[in-house]
């Protein structure tokens, strides 16, 4: 079983006692499976703007949108992706690798379409949407730290980091829209960082940080996803973390996550290792100033201003 847990939206703003509630949760089913590095906690989310027709776990949900019964199917393919940009010369612009990205999403959210749809048909339901996010896998070549390395940045997390996601993200969506009618759900590149080897290994070096993870949020899909933090991590900066997270979305119009793993009795450094799709992760540290004060304010932080965007 996982869940999902929406605390806010663009229209209603943010709730905080939801947020400071979800902060407390996440500590709780830490430490109820603190005996298996906290697997409970890879089974919550906590959003910002949930879409209702993501295939995608954890988050997916049956929105009240959507029939009893509707398949809607997931497009990854990192590893196409990757290797397509590393077959591009060393002095290919921008737009080349751009356009080369468009037409490998193309290609592959056609299939994915195709497929999708014979299902559908088979097991006579509806089809729904094709979702165009890029989902690594622990697997070796499957990164999406991989694509943006091959861009040209000597790791990722590096200056440039954000930049070179947001046109990751840019070209697949391009490139998936042009392929298909029925794009939904999330469409986006996840960093999921124990999901994805290579990001793995660059915050495990310590050149792939908690705030540049942050940042990059802003461009991709969906957010703070599978980090593991020391187990000495409080719920109030939990819930500080969420707030940040969901406050991008709130205000970008997207939707956002958390999706953190404080480890019991671990501390920076430590290796969890979860088996499976999962992957590992290093406790990565977090910043030891409070913010208990300000996350048990309570309320709503009220919806942006919708308009006089700037």
């Amino acid at each position: 079983m996982k869940l999902s847990v929406n605390v806010a939206t663009t229209k209603s703003g943010i709730n905080m006692n939801a947020v400071l509630r979800m902060g407390h949760i996440v500590k709780q089913t830490a430490e109820l499976t603190a005996d298996r590095q906290a697997i409970g906690c890879a089974k919550l989310v906590v959003f910002a703007n949930i879409p209702e027709d993501n295939p995608f776990m954890a988050g997916a949900l049956n929105g009240p949108g959507e029939g009893d019964a509707t398949l809607n199917v997931g497009v990854s393919g990192p590893g196409v992706v990757f290797r397509a940009v590393k077959s591009l010369p060393e002095d290919a612009d921008f737009e080349a690798i751009s356009e080369t990205i468009k037409k490998i999403a193309f290609k592959i959210t056609r299939m994915g379409e195709l497929v999708g749809k014979e299902v559908a048909k088979e097991l006579g339901v509806d089809f729904g949407i094709i979702d165009l996010s890029l989902a690594p896998t622990p697997a070796i070549g499957d990164s999406v730290a991989d694509i943006l390395e091959a861009m040209g940045l000597e790791t990722c997390g590096t200056h440039g980091t954000t930049a070179a996601l947001a046109l990751l993200n840019d070209a697949v969506k391009k490139g998936g829209v042009f392929a298909s009618s029925y794009v939904g759900g999330l469409s986006g590149a996840f960093i999921p960082v124990s999901e994805d080897a290579t990001m793995e290994k660059r915050a495990a070096e310590g050149n792939l940080t908690f705030d540049k993870m942050e940042a990059m949020t802003a461009v991709c899909s969906v957010g703070l996803d599978m980090i593991a933090v020391p187990g000495d991590t409080t719920a109030e900066t939990i819930a500080a973390i969420i707030a940040d997270e969901i406050s991008i979305g709130v205000v970008n119009f997207k939707t956002t996550a958390v999706r953190l793993l404080p480890v019991p009795g671990a501390v920076p450094g430590d290796v969890i290792s979860l088996g499976g799709l999962l992957g590992k992760a290093r406790i990565i540290p977090l910043h030891k100033n409070s913010a208990e004060i300000f996350v048990k304010r309570g309320g709503r932080i009220p919806a942006p201003l919708q308009s006089l965007k700037n």
